[in-house]
Order: structure tokens, then C-alpha cells, then sequence
């Protein structure tokens, strides 16, 4: 019996009874954005790949035994966060990018229009929010690409629901007053990034 279309709690449940292929659906639904979540503290993609695949095989291991008290996302963002703490900590150094420019070697002259307007528009809205503070950023990537709550972030992050708001208004209103022309379009690139 196929394990999709599984919210994340029967997920777990299966996962606990020795399902491995409900931990490969787990595992694909936040891969990426535990990474990106990651990235934000070690600069390193093979970094963050390796603090978020580490978090899955922890997972596995200790099946039988993990209690998990908050919800399931909560607990992966938190475990992301830690991880990635802590790995930095460890090493003691900062982490450079690893990322080449060569790694986006496909040429725009092959692709649709249409690729290339979205890609231009993605890449306004990336440098909009990267003028954002560090925290701020943090805190509107968490809810408005990673999808979590306010609640969520609040726990993720170790800050009060309040400064989570806080945070949430002033990037709104950041962009609302120094881009008002493209509020609509950033509207929907957000929507966009959420599906």
C-alpha cells in the first residue's frame, strides 16, 4: 500500500513500525527546504545536504525510541537548526560557499520565455528579500517559502511569537515601500513558491 498523500504525523506512526518507505516520502517532502533552512547557518550546500541526511538517519535509528513532542515539521526545523549550531561550533570556522558559478551552466538561450521571465522575477524577489536583515530574513523564508507558523518559528528559532510578527511586519512593510511597483508580482511568487 502506498504511503502517499500521508500527513506527516501517520508518516511518523509508519516510520516508528519500520516503514522505510515512509521515511524516503518524509524525506522527500522536506529535503530541500531543511537544507535551504540549514544553509542560512553553514554556508555550505554538501554542509547543509550532509547536517539534513544526518537528521534522517537519526530518525531511522532511533525509531523505536524517538519521542516526538511537538509537530513533526517543528521537530525537523529544530533538529536542522541545532545541528547546524552545533557542527559550526564543532569546526569552529566559517564555512565557504561551495557553490561554483559553473554549476548554473545552462545556456538561457535554450530555454522558453516564459522559464526566463519566472527566473528573472525569482531572482528580483531573492535579492529583495536578501536585503532584509539576517534575522528578518530568516523569519519570512520560515513562513512565506518553508510554510511555518508563526508558532513554529517561534519554537524553531527560540524567540517569542511576538518578535516572530514583529519580524513578519517590517519585512512586509520593507517591501511594500521600497518596491510598491512589484508588490503584486512578489504576491504571486510567493504563492508560487508555497504549491
Amino acid at each position: 500500500m502506498s504511503n502517499f498523500f500521508k500527513n506527516d504525523e501517520e508518516l511518523f506512526a509508519l516510520i516508528k513500525r519500520n516503514d522505510s518507505k515512509a521515511l524516503k516520502e518524509l524525506f522527500d517532502k522536506y529535503f530541500i527546504s531543511l537544507c535551504g533552512f540549514s544553509y542560512t547557518y553553514v554556508k555550505s550546500v554538501d554542509l547543509s545536504e550532509e547536517v539534513v541526511s544526518d537528521i534522517f538517519l537519526n530518525i531511522w535509528l532511533k525509531r523505536s525510541t524517538l519521542e516526538i513532542k511537538s509537530n513533526l515539521k517543528a521537530y525537523l526545523y529544530t533538529a536542522t537548526r541545532n545541528r547546524s549550531i552545533n557542527y559550526l561550533a564543532k569546526e569552529k570556522r566559517n564555512w565557504e560557499s561551495l557553490e561554483v558559478a559553473d554549476s548554473e551552466s545552462v545556456s538561457i538561450e535554450n530555454l522558453p520565455d516564459e522559464i526566463i521571465n519566472f527566473k528573472e522575477l525569482e531572482s528580483m524577489v531573492e535579492s529583495i528579500i536578501q536585503k532584509l536583515p539576517p534575522k528578518r530574513q530568516l523569519v519570512f523564508r520560515l513562513n512565506r517559502i518553508d510554510g511555518l507558523s508563526y508558532k513554529e518559528i517561534s519554537n524553531v528559532l527560540s524567540i517569542s511569537v511576538n518578535t516572530v510578527q514583529n519580524h513578519m511586519v517590517k519585512a512586509v512593510e520593507f517591501i511594500s515601500n521600497q518596491y510598491p511597483n512589484i508588490k503584486s508580482i512578489f504576491t504571486l511568487l510567493l504563492l508560487l513558491f508555497l504549491v
